[in-house]
């Protein structure tokens, strides 16, 4: 007997089960995040110091949009949906 695997990319919905305050259906749906970029404050001048830059790297050399070519990139993330309002699941 032979067993395949399936392999799904992405991530699974998780279980909105009383997640809505007694709303109902509630149910999972995915949704652009919304990018925080006032997330890691560092707590002293030293910390500073010692932060790596970040770079990026183009991968084609020879390519116009350069600098925007991620730009239109929205991260989905999971969220629960009841009658127009929306919970963390």
């Amino acid at each position: 007997l032979v067993v395949e695997a399936n392999t799904r990319l992405g991530s699974t919905p998780p279980s909105c089960h009383n997640k809505c305050n007694q709303c109902h259906p509630c149910m999972a749906v995915q949704m652009p995040t919304v990018p925080n970029h006032n997330r890691i404050q560092p707590s002293t001048a030293a910390s500073v110091a010692h932060a790596k830059p970040l770079y990026y790297f183009e991968s084609s050399p020879g390519s116009s949009s350069a600098g925007n070519r991620y730009s239109n990139y929205k991260p989905l993330g999971w969220k629960c949906r009841c009658d127009g309002h929306f919970y963390n699941p």
